[in-house]
């Protein structure tokens, strides 16, 4: 029987998540959440009480800026890499494309969307 050595045993305590991953989910939520009530209707009226702080609707709305800043730079792409990268998240259902090969055109879009977001103020702190 060998031993083994500490090293080899030992796992991470944390595991850093895919900065891409993370990025594009909230972009998705951004993509799929409702905006149907953004009318002076769906405004609550301003009172003297103090306000309630909820912290899933205060992560909710940060996700929601970045998915913001995501859209800004997936627009900026081609309309061919902001295809591939839409029907990668299925936004949008099919490829429209049938000169284009989806899997690498999706690696190169991906690739410039990762170096644009990498650049971009709100979304680079994710890639350190």
């Amino acid at each position: 029987m060998r031993r083994v050595r500490r090293e080899e045993v030992a796992k991470p305590a944390f595991n850093k998540p895919d900065p891409y991953a993370l990025l594009m989910a909230c972009w998705v939520d951004y993509m799929r959440a409702d905006d149907r009530d953004l009318g002076a209707g769906g405004m609550k009226l301003a009172t003297d009480a103090a306000a309630d702080y909820n912290v899933h609707d205060s992560q909710r709305a940060a996700d929601l800026k970045i998915g913001e800043a995501v859209n800004a730079m997936v627009d900026s792409l081609s309309s061919l890499h902001r295809w591939a990268i839409c029907t990668s998240q299925r936004i949008s259902k099919g490829w429209r494309f049938p000169n284009a090969n989806y899997t690498t055109t999706l690696q190169e879009a991906r690739a410039e969307l990762e170096d644009k977001l990498k650049k971009h103020i709100a979304t680079r702190l994710y890639f350190l």
